[in-house]
C-alpha cells in the first residue's frame, strides 16, 4: 500500500498561506480533511476539501469578465456557463439586490410529473412592464385577489363571465407575507377550481 502524501506548505509569508493537506484539527483530534488551503493577508480564503467541495470567502468585491475574444454578432455564443450536474443553484443577496440585464432573457423549466413550475413571490409590489405587447397564454388561468381588481383601458372579451364565490377566505396574502409556499399553493389550488 502506498504511503500517504505528506502535508506540504508551499508558501507562508505576510501575503499568503498556501498549504497542501490538513490545517489543524478539531477538539476531538479529527483533521479538517483539506487538500489545498489558500489564505491571503486580507482574510480571503479558498479551500479545496478531500470531499470534492470548494469553499471561497472573499472579503470584498469579486468580479469576473469573460468573452473578450468572442464575436458579439454570433447568436448563441456561450461566454459563461454554470452547470450543476446535480443539486440546486442558489443565489442569495442577504442585504442587497440581484440584477439581471441582457439583450434577451430566457427562463425555462423542464420538470416532469407535477414539476416544471415557475414560482415568484414578493412581500412588496410586483411589477411587469413593457413598452411593447404583453401576452399571457395558459391552458387555464386563475387570478386571485383579496381586494379590488382594476382594469384601465379598453377591454375586448371573447367568451363569457361566470360568477363564483368570494375568495376573501383564501388567506393567500398572509401566506405570501410569511413565505409559506405550501399554504399559498394549497390556497390557490382550492380557490382555482
Amino acid at each position: 500500500m502506498a504511503e500517504p502524501t505528506p502535508d506540504y506548505t508551499i508558501a507562508n509569508n505576510p501575503h499568503i498561506l498556501m498549504h497542501c493537506g490538513d490545517v489543524g484539527s478539531d477538539e476531538d483530534g479529527e483533521t479538517n480533511q483539506r487538500d489545498l488551503t489558500l489564505v491571503t493577508s486580507s482574510g480571503c480564503q479558498t479551500i479545496y476539501g478531500k470531499s470534492g467541495n470548494k469553499i471561497q470567502h472573499i472579503q470584498g468585491f469579486s468580479g469576473e469578465v469573460v468573452g473578450h475574444s468572442l464575436d458579439p454578432s454570433q447568436d448563441g455564443g456561450v461566454g459563461k456557463a454554470i452547470v450543476a450536474k446535480a443539486g440546486d443553484i442558489v443565489l442569495i443577496a442577504e442585504s442587497g439586490n440581484i440584477r439581471m440585464k441582457a439583450k434577451n432573457i430566457y427562463i425555462e423549466t423542464s420538470g416532469e410529473e407535477g414539476e416544471g413550475n415557475f414560482m415568484v413571490a414578493a412581500n412588496g409590489e410586483l411589477r411587469l412592464a413593457t413598452g411593447g405587447e404583453f401576452r399571457v397564454a395558459a391552458g387555464r388561468m386563475c387570478v386571485v385577489t383579496e381586494g379590488n381588481m382594476n382594469f384601465v383601458g379598453n377591454m375586448i372579451i371573447s367568451g363569457g363571465f361566470s360568477k363564483g364565490s368570494s375568495v376573501a377566505s383564501a388567506g393567500f396574502l398572509s401566506s405570501i407575507l410569511a413565505g409559506n409556499w405550501a399554504s399559498l399553493l394549497t390556497s390557490l389550488s382550492q380557490t382555482c377550481k
